[in-house]
């Protein structure tokens, strides 16, 4: 069972063996987002479908170097706190500042792809730069993070299905962030399907609608 819910809405009652973005009153599971709530299987969440992006160790994010210092980049994560990279994490060895120069490596304003390794303190996110860490494109989007993070943690066939009908080159961050490489035909089809996603806040059938708003005539273009 799912449903759309608000903070401080009754979710389910009951006692289950696991829950997440509730909170438990007596046998009542309150929501604290706006969300989607699921139920079933001896467990209730609530899915954020708004607010900022709260980092998760594992996560892959698209972000902007906003400053450069010897010994690392911070990098802004579309969050509410900043991304580390170590000098060390882009050279793959330990290094001598006095001998290397980062912003040789790396410029204020450009976009990095990387996980997030670790977060120390809630609010040091430390990130490890991806093997096709430096993310080129022709736009940049940004949707509600809470979806994105939804979309890559279900695993999601949404992305390569807007790349597959688009045939644009299409990079997704857990943190909102959507990197598009391709003509403007191709970005303007690109838009149109995240506009989708941002215009629904039930969830599901949304790979459907996806294919239909994107197939010309409202025919699939997967033929």
């Amino acid at each position: 069972m799912s449903k759309l819910v608000v903070p401080g809405e009754v979710v389910a009652k009951g006692n289950f063996r696991s829950w997440s973005n509730v909170l438990k009153k007596g046998e009542e599971y309150l929501s604290i987002f706006v969300g989607k709530a699921e139920v079933g299987g001896g467990r209730v969440r609530v899915v954020r479908l708004s607010g900022p992006y709260i980092p998760k160790v594992g996560d892959f994010v698209i972000g902007m170097v906003t400053d450069v210092q010897p010994l690392a980049a911070t990098i802004d994560i579309n969050s509410y706190v900043n991304g580390y990279i170590m000098a060390n994490a882009f050279f793959k060895r330990r290094i001598d500042p006095s001998k290397f120069d980062l912003s040789k490596k790396v410029n204020l304003g450009d976009l990095i792809a990387a996980k997030v390794q670790r977060i120390e303190r809630g609010k040091d996110v430390y990130l490890q730069p991806d093997q096709k860490w430096k993310v080129e494109g022709d736009a940049v989007f940004y949707i509600s993070p809470a979806k994105a993070h939804y979309i890559y943690t279900s695993k999601s066939r949404i992305p390569s299905k807007i790349k597959e009908l688009t045939g644009a080159e299409v990079r997704l961050g857990a943190n909102g962030v959507v990197v598009v490489k391709g003509d403007l035909k191709k970005i303007e089809m690109v838009k149109r399907a995240l506009d989708v996603i941002e215009s629904k806040y039930d969830l599901n059938g949304l790979y459907n609608e996806i294919i239909k708003v994107l197939s010309k005539d409202g025919e699939s273009t997967d033929s």
